[in-house]
């Protein structure tokens, strides 16, 4: 009913989402010690496919409303992005080992 608004939310909603994939590889690597580095970046890696793969699944839910689907794709990427925002930084200080 809304196109402005739901395009909008869209578009947020890609951004942070992109954000939030590519934050998700830079910044566990930094976050794990050495020992469990692959570990830890492959366990970030697996979370972001299997959420890929349960993301056609959630638009099945519009048969029960069609907000939904829309309430979900909006709020979860921009939940996710602005956790981002409470990493803290790691520029200057050494790798954990």
């Amino acid at each position: 009913d809304q196109p402005v608004a739901t395009t909008v939310l869209a578009i947020i909603g890609k951004f942070t989402a992109s954000a939030s994939f590519s934050t998700s590889y830079v910044y566990s690597a930094e976050l794990f010690p050495t020992v469990v580095r692959q570990t830890g970046v492959g366990l970030c890696s697996m979370s972001a496919r299997v959420a890929g793969i349960i993301a056609p699944l959630i638009r099945l839910l519009d048969q029960y409303h069609r907000a939904i689907p829309m309430a979900i794709f909006g709020s979860a990427p921009v939940v996710g992005g602005l956790l981002c925002v409470l990493l803290p930084e790691t520029l200057g200080t050494d790798l954990a080992d």
